[in-house]
């Protein structure tokens, strides 16, 4: 049961990161998969920076929340429910609406990696925009979280058309690290496409996954940015 401990303390400061850093702020959400790999750890409906772990739940695949079985769930459950369906690889998902991000979101312009860290986002970052209209730019139904992680495929995140973006990790530090590469590439690419001619980090695949294995995911460097994001908590 020790790694079981360990993911909801992990999962309880990846919420409190993800709120401190502006990327979460009252609606988003964090999951980690269970040590079992059949179920994932999520809080209940509660705003990122006040969750503990009293707040947490687990929730099976198809949605049977089997503890913390009083407590209410996001809506949006089914966001992480279907890339872990789909997506052995995945142990940890964002789903966020960071500000940096929204531009994106709502227009056609393509995430490019503009500095290193993003390299982890070369391969690209698709876009979902084929909602049901019952819950209007909502991820809701079951139906609609198939789809949704179909349009994610192998990649490391996705954009929600007008809505919002997800990032996912192999573990939760991981997600947590994409999750704010992401958002400082875009942040990054406006600006720079202010001001013209803007130049993307690329080059041969064989250098792009060096960068992303022996650098960006290598454990010391994903121990340091956690590190350094933890210990910036209140």
């Amino acid at each position: 049961m020790q790694d079981l401990e360990k993911s909801r303390q992990q999962l309880v400061t990846a919420n409190r990161i993800l709120a401190n850093e502006g990327i979460i702020q009252g609606f988003g959400h964090v999951s980690v998969r269970h040590p079992d790999g059949d179920k994932m750890l999520i809080s209940r409906s509660l705003s990122p920076g006040l969750v503990t772990e009293d707040d947490l739940m687990t929730m099976t695949f198809d949605g049977e929340i089997v503890e913390n079985v009083d407590a209410s769930p996001y809506l949006e459950t089914v966001i992480h429910r279907a890339i872990y369906r789909n997506r052995d690889d995945v142990g940890a998902v964002v789903h966020h609406h960071a500000p940096q991000l929204m531009p994106f979101v709502a227009s056609d312009t393509e995430i490019k990696p503009a500095f290193h860290m993003a390299a982890l986002f070369h391969e690209g970052v698709p876009t979902f925009s084929d909602y049901d209209l019952d819950y209007g730019r909502l991820i809701a139904t079951e139906e609609e979280g198939e789809r949704m992680a179909e349009v994610l495929g192998e990649k490391r995140g996705q954009l929600l058309a007008n809505h919002g973006a997800n990032v996912t990790g192999s573990n939760i530090k991981e997600a947590i690290l994409a999750t704010k590469y992401l958002v400082m590439n875009a942040q990054y690419q406006f600006q720079a496409e202010q001001l013209g001619g803007t130049t993307y980090f690329d080059g041969p695949e064989e250098a792009l996954e060096n960068t992303i294995d022996d650098a960006i995911l290598a454990q010391i460097s994903v121990d340091r940015m956690w590190s350094f994001l933890s210990d910036r908590l209140p």
